[in-house]
């Protein structure tokens, strides 16, 4: 029976496959033929691409153009990594018994060191605070790593492999199932897996344990929630309360190992699975493999960028595709004449005087502060005594100018403390900015679409689409001094 279910999946795997007409991947030069366990791409600037292997993680300025590599584990390897989505190239490197810092300029800085016989398995950061996912607990940490602690509320001594963050709540994909925090203090079990049995690695797919694997937020309703695993995928319309299993071809029995979306396409997932990458359609209950170009079905990452170019980390390096310039996708998918979000991003920010750059101006001044001196000028009469005479004499105005320096200035600027905190403060500012525009830009995008595809009932709801479409407008201007009606304008008389 086993056996006839297997050929069923491989059969309808095969004809899903021969009927896609997707574009085809094409290999990223410069990291070829490495064994690549995951790709990212910067929130920021989608320039910035990063990949990481066993012991080493590159970085990409131009979109996987050119690579430079940035960081080497010296211990026993690389377990996981994540990209701050609110500050500049910045990004934090789990190791197996570390975790490493390494800002824009590649600097490196080890922030945390787990104690003997624990190590790391998944890193991620919400709200200003690092979480680690260990075989020994979840960690978390204060923005400023002074002080690490293991979180409380959680069985002791158990394996955290991912997690998942909505504005309110907080997952946990654990050895034994998932919980859910909505105070990150208190945890509730809502979904149990069965305890792995090490013995059954070798069996076949539906009789192997249930293995955690991979939380992910749906971009579009924070109310859902998907939990990929070891023997297919499962998904949560209220918050995680209730799971239920998606018994689609192919997903129902694959080892899913990363999970992605794309804006404009709602109840469409991407998954990095031991079997290809598969795109799966959840309203219609389909799946789909994308597979022409790749040398191998076993992929390990998949991400896409803002303008829908999708990666692929597999055992053989590093593939990406358009994901919008197939045939077999509408050529209006994403509206024309739009300006990109990075670029809206980056003019919100300089407006709002949030940017990152105004920062490190600061900082970059207090370094050269320390070698000007204090200049103080003065105009008065110069008063001398003589001592011959026993008299003072006083002489005409003339101008005098003394010059100070404080050499602890060269070491330790106390200006320092006023910069970090400011920088705290704005760093906060920033994401609740980014946030908003994130949401409002894309909002905006799938309400034109539907415009666009004529998707209403009647004209009483086309006319409120509409007025929420001007509102929408009107809020990316207010953020943005005007610029964003101002460029559209631009881009539909090019």
């Amino acid at each position: 029976m086993r056996l006839l279910t297997g050929v069923v999946v491989a059969v309808i795997g095969s004809l899903i496959c021969c009927n896609t007409s997707w574009a085809i991947f094409k290999k990223v030069n410069g990291i070829e033929k490495l064994f690549l366990y995951n790709v990212y791409v910067n929130k920021i600037d989608a320039n910035l691409l990063y990949v990481m292997s066993r012991n080493v993680v590159f970085k990409s300025r131009d979109r996987g153009k050119t690579w430079e590599k940035i960081f080497v584990a010296k211990d026993a390897g690389l377990r996981d990594m994540c990209v701050d989505t609110h500050t500049y190239d910045v990004i934090y490197v789990a190791s197996s018994s570390s975790v490493y810092r390494i800002g824009d300029n590649n600097e490196v800085n080890k922030i945390f060191t787990l104690p003997p016989e624990v190590e790391n398995i998944c890193i991620d950061k919400a709200d200003g605070i690092i979480y680690l996912g260990t075989t020994a607990g979840l960690y978390r940490a204060q923005e400023d790593f002074s002080r690490w602690k293991l979180v409380g509320g959680l069985p002791q001594d158990m394996p955290v492999y991912s997690l998942a963050f909505s504005p309110s709540e907080m997952y946990i994909a654990t050895e034994t199932g998932v919980y859910l925090s909505q105070d990150k203090k208190t945890f509730k079990k809502v979904f149990v897996l069965q305890r792995v049995d090490t013995e059954s690695e070798e069996q076949e797919a539906e009789e192997a344990p249930l293995r955690s694997r991979v939380l992910h937020r749906d971009i579009f309703n924070d109310d859902t929630i998907y939990f990929g695993t070891s023997r297919g995928m499962y998904v949560s319309y209220n918050k995680g309360w209730n799971w239920q299993k998606q018994r689609i071809p192919v997903v129902e029995h694959a080892n899913i190992r990363s999970i992605a979306q794309v804006p404009l396409e709602n109840n469409t997932l991407y998954l990095a699975t031991d079997k290809g990458v598969v795109s799966v359609n959840l309203a219609q209950r389909t799946s789909q493999f994308l597979f022409e170009g790749l040398p191998t079905k076993d992929i390990y990452g998949i991400a896409f960028d803002e303008k829908g170019r999708l990666y692929v980390a597999t055992e053989r390096g590093l593939f990406s595709r358009n994901h919008f310039s197939s045939a077999s996708s509408p050529q209006d998918m994403m509206p024309s004449e739009e300006p990109t979000i990075r670029e809206i991003q980056e003019v919100v920010l300089r407006y709002n005087e949030v940017h990152p750059e105004k920062v490190k101006r600061w900082r970059r001044a207090l370094k050269y502060r320390g070698l000007f001196p204090d200049v103080s000028l003065d105009y008065d009469k110069t008063v001398t005594y003589d001592s011959g005479l026993d008299r003072y004499q006083i002489g005409p105005y003339d101008w005098g100018v003394s010059v100070s320096w404080d050499i602890g200035d060269l070491i330790w600027n106390t200006y320092e403390d006023d910069v970090d905190t400011r920088s705290r403060l704005m760093t906060q500012l920033r994401i609740n900015i980014l946030d908003d525009i994130n949401s409002i830009y894309h909002e905006r995008l799938r309400l034109k679409q539907e415009l666009m595809n004529n998707s209403y009932r009647d004209e009483a709801e086309r006319f409120n689409k509409q007025v929420r479409l001007q509102e929408l407008t009107a809020a990316l201007d207010g953020y943005s001094g005007g610029y964003f009606s101002q460029r559209l304008e631009e881009l539909q008389h090019k």
